[in-house]
């Protein structure tokens, strides 16, 4: 599933779903969860769906570029 933010376009996830290692934060929640090893995205436990969106650079790998 795409969805488009700010003139781009970000894919989500669902829990369940196959997806490549790396790291997702729940939309919503700002959980994150980093998956070492093509994994599930795991359910939100709350009656929700949990949605995903990988991250691509988090704040630390950008800053450590500077």
């Amino acid at each position: 599933m795409a969805q488009r933010i700010d003139s781009e376009w970000e894919e989500l996830f669902l829990a369940g779903q196959r997806v490549e290692p790396g790291l997702y934060r729940q939309l919503g929640t700002g959980r994150e969860i980093r998956l070492e090893e093509e994994d599930v995205l795991p359910a939100s436990l709350d009656g929700h769906v949990a949605c995903y969106m990988r991250v691509e650079h988090t704040w630390r790998q950008i800053s450590s570029q500077k």
